[in-house]
């Protein structure tokens, strides 16, 4: 038998575990992703610069890429959190994705007569800030970058979830228009990444040393332009 003292015990564990539920409201697996309505989701990062900027494979190309994905060797952050992930909590925000970028857009990038790779990602318009420490304010994405080519962001939630099982890359945040993103850049498309018409590198001082963890704000924006 338990005694009375162990039973109220369970009882006042219990029920700290219901109030903490309560309180988080929307948030989603407490210290991994949190999705805070009407337009925001969060999750951790670990800061990757160095392979970022000069890597074997694909340098200055996703921004952040979930760390169980084949291309997170090459992200700016590698996120706690999966792509799919990311998806699924935008769309519990009642974001609708564009979905306009099917695979012949990378597959047909060095193709001069197809036009696939010109297409530039749709979808509703995404702030992307960072969360650093000893910043007390979110730091944008973009103040961040070093962006050769001078357009800069426009970060739209494209979602391509159809593309995941054949892709596999993780990619969350693409500097392009590309069909293996979640989010992706309307300003630069996967041609204009062919051409090197840009190259993204992470701005000196702007981050902290690669291996810290920082926090990652998506905040769906109301500007639809």
């Amino acid at each position: 038998m338990h005694s009375p003292r162990r039973k109220e015990g369970r009882l006042a564990i219990l029920a700290m575990g219901l109030f903490s539920m309560t309180c988080r409201g929307e948030d989603r697996a407490p210290g991994r992703l949190t999705v805070r309505a009407p337009n925001e989701v969060e999750f951790a990062a670990v800061v990757n610069a160095k392979a970022f900027d000069s890597g074997w494979m694909m340098p200055g190309y996703h921004a952040i890429v979930w760390t169980g994905g084949r291309m997170a060797h090459a992200a700016l952050l590698e996120a706690d959190v999966s792509d799919g992930e990311i998806l699924d909590a935008l769309k519990r925000l009642q974001a609708r994705p564009g979905d306009n970028l099917p695979m012949e857009v990378w597959e047909e990038r060095k193709n001069p007569k197809d036009p696939a790779a010109d297409t530039v990602i749709a979808g509703p318009a995404v702030e992307v800030l960072l969360r650093l420490p000893a910043r007390r304010d979110l730091v944008p994405l973009a103040s961040v970058l070093e962006d050769s080519g001078g357009r800069g962001l426009d970060m739209r939630f494209g979602g391509n979830a159809a593309n995941i099982p054949q892709w596999k890359s993780g990619c969350i945040v693409c500097l392009y228009s590309c069909p293996g993103s979640k989010i992706g850049n309307a300003r630069y498309t996967v041609r204009d990444y062919t051409k090197d018409t840009t190259r993204f590198r992470a701005k000196p001082g702007a981050l902290p040393p690669d291996g810290t963890r920082i926090g990652v704000v998506l905040r769906l924006s109301a500007r639809t332009g």
